[in-house]
């Protein structure tokens, strides 16, 4: 929720990994890019809120959409905009492996390649909670038996100065997943 008026709001379509008849069934993932005004200047906040495949087998979707969001955030960033990109990416984040794949685990995430982030970019999460756990039977609350992953958290371009990132541990009460804040700064 933001306090912010956007002046633009858009659905930006995101490729669809599957083919007939299976993309019938299937999720259309897509962007919702939000615009901000910025007073006294010509640049904006744009934020993208992604939630990117997940069950695509091979991974060929989730790395086309990965693609897609990196080229528009470099984009955004060339004209001087600050950028955010937030949400479920269906991958574990670089440095964020710190829940084992247990034995036996129904869904492994892939990992975002960091290679792929833009230049004056960074992946921020939160490391000291899980963001989301696997569905495949009702959470009991015993970690021993239920496999963890980080896949919920933000880029940021450099021109915002980060102030925190926390995941707000819910104990799984409402979602598989937990929501993730993130407080940031105009810089430059």
């Amino acid at each position: 929720a933001s306090a912010l008026r956007t002046t633009e709001n858009s659905r930006l379509s995101l490729p669809v990994p599957f083919s007939w008849p299976l993309r019938l069934c299937n999720l259309k993932r897509c962007l919702l890019e939000s615009r901000f005004p910025i007073e006294g200047q010509e640049r904006e906040l744009v934020v993208f809120n992604l939630h990117l495949e997940a069950y695509d087998g091979d991974n060929q979707g989730k790395a086309a959409q990965t693609k897609r969001l990196m080229e528009l955030l470099q984009q955004e960033r060339e004209k001087g905009n600050y950028v955010v990109a937030g949400g479920d990416f269906n991958q574990v984040f670089p440095g964020a492996d710190v829940f084992p794949l247990r034995e036996g685990a129904a869904w492994q995430s892939a990992q975002l390649d960091s290679g792929a982030l833009p230049e004056g970019f960074s992946f921020q999460f939160d490391a000291s909670a899980p963001s989301c756990r696997l569905l495949d039977g009702p959470y009991l609350g015993r970690e021993e038996e239920t496999q963890f992953y980080i896949i919920d958290g933000f880029i940021v371009s450099d021109n915002l100065q980060l102030l925190g990132v926390e995941t707000l541990e819910t104990g799984f009460a409402h979602s598989d997943h937990q929501p993730v804040t993130l407080r940031l700064r105009l810089g430059e």
